[in-house]
Order: C-alpha cells, then sequence, then structure tokens
C-alpha cells in the first residue's frame, strides 16, 4: 500500500469524495495522510460566500466578503485594484485544513498533517509531493475553477502528468 498519500483540498465535490478514498487508503495501509489547501486567490466574492457558507463561516466573514463584492463592483467599472484578503483566503483555507484532519482522525487515519499555500495550485502539488515524499495523490478531477480550466488546462491534467508517484483522480 502508499506509505505517504498526499490529498489536495479544495472544497468541491469531487474534492471530497478524494478525501473520502484517501481516508480509506490511508487507514488500510497504515500511511500518513498529508492534507494540501492552495489559497483560492481567483475566487470571486460569490464563490467566496458559497464557499464560506459550506465550510460554516458565513458569519464570521460576511463582512469582509462584502466588502470585498463592493471592490469588485468598482473593479468592474475600472476605479481600483483587485485586493483579495489574503485574510479571508486564509481564514477559508484553514478551516478546510482543520475540519479535515478531525475527520481523517475520527476516520481512524493515525498520522495527518496539513499544508497551506499559495500560487500556481499545480505546482504547489508538484512541490509538496517532493517535499514531503508522497507515494500517491488523490485528488478531485474537476475543482471549483472549470470554466477556467478548460482554457488552462486543469489542475488534476497537470498533476497526473507531472508527478513522480501514483495519482488517482476521482470524478
Amino acid at each position: 500500500m502508499f506509505k505517504k498519500i498526499l490529498c489536495p483540498l479544495d472544497g468541491s465535490d469531487h474534492a471530497r469524495k478524494a478525501f473520502g478514498i484517501a481516508c480509506d487508503l490511508a487507514k488500510a495501509g497504515d500511511g500518513a495522510l498529508v492534507l494540501f489547501h492552495s489559497l483560492l486567490v481567483t475566487a470571486n466574492s460569490d464563490e467566496l460566500q458559497q464557499f464560506a457558507k459550506i465550510e460554516g463561516l458565513d458569519a464570521t466573514l460576511e463582512p469582509q466578503i462584502k466588502s470585498l463584492s463592493a471592490i469588485e463592483a468598482r473593479i468592474e467599472y475600472e476605479f481600483e485594484e483587485h485586493p483579495i484578503s489574503a485574510r479571508v483566503l486564509t481564514e477559508i483555507g484553514q478551516k478546510i485544513l482543520d475540519d479535515a484532519k478531525m475527520d481523517a482522525k475520527t476516520a481512524g487515519v493515525k498520522d495527518v498533517e496539513t499544508v497551506l499555500t499559495g500560487g500556481d495550485t499545480a505546482s504547489q502539488i508538484l512541490r509538496t509531493i517532493e517535499e514531503k515524499g508522497c507515494d500517491c495523490v488523490v485528488m478531485g478531477s474537476r475543482g471549483l475553477s472549470d470554466v477556467r480550466a478548460l482554457f488552462l488546462g486543469s489542475v488534476s491534467h497537470k498533476v497526473t502528468n507531472q508527478a513522480p508517484c501514483t495519482v488517482i483522480a476521482v470524478k
């Protein structure tokens, strides 16, 4: 079985399914699980609001998301640049990782660690594989940015083609 499994999480349905499979594999093989999240810097305020609601952060982050929404309206009319709130993105990412870590432990996975990062998601996943010595990646086949992925190539496609280990893409 696999000794160290990387599971990227972005809040999508496919990532949630991948997480369940990663937990099962880690538990069955008494392996370690590395939970990964890359900050959602390309998300707009509507996506962040939906994401925060799913993760139970809507009340906490509502003022920042409303502020971001107002800024986006001004940006649409070219009044100012788009300053995504790093605090909001970090808080959402950390909540995703913390909840997943608790769920993995509850499911019986003994060794669970988390990685929160920013930048190009595929590159960061590949870097994490190397740094953590992962021998398997279990990830969703599609994340939150499906439309953009059609033009730029999906994260799962890039990871599958460039990873030095087994990659399981989950639908």
